[in-house]
């Protein structure tokens, strides 16, 4: 069963390494594609993936992810020594594991483009 991934912005700016949450990204995972129920993920662990046109990764990352649990929230925060360095479109794929089970987040009419600045 695929779940569905909506982010709460479209757009990263570059460098944006500061306390404030100005660019920090986020966003929701949805049992289901209309986003009207939100999934408990608080029994995973998220992997955050930018994926480019042509469908290949292009990072990946465990760091910097913090899964609120119940309301299905996942926050992202980029650090100085873990951050993408992308410029342009990007699909935002979570990966969620839990005791060798894997469930993967998708989008859905672009809910999970992000632009790289």
């Amino acid at each position: 069963m695929p779940l569905y991934l909506k982010l709460d912005s479209k757009m990263w700016v570059q460098g944006d390494f500061t306390t404030s949450n100005t660019y920090d990204m986020s966003g929701t995972v949805y049992d289901d594609a209309r986003f009207a129920t939100t999934r408990d993920i608080s029994s995973f662990t998220p992997t955050l993936q930018f994926i480019d046109y042509d469908g290949s990764v292009v990072y990946s990352t465990t760091t910097g992810l913090t899964n609120t649990g119940s309301a299905g929230i996942i926050l992202i925060k980029f650090s100085q020594d873990n951050s993408p360095y992308l410029n342009g479109f990007y699909k935002t794929r979570l990966i969620l594991e839990s005791s060798g089970n894997r469930i993967t987040c998708i989008g859905v009419n672009g809910s999970d483009d992000m632009f790289f600045d």
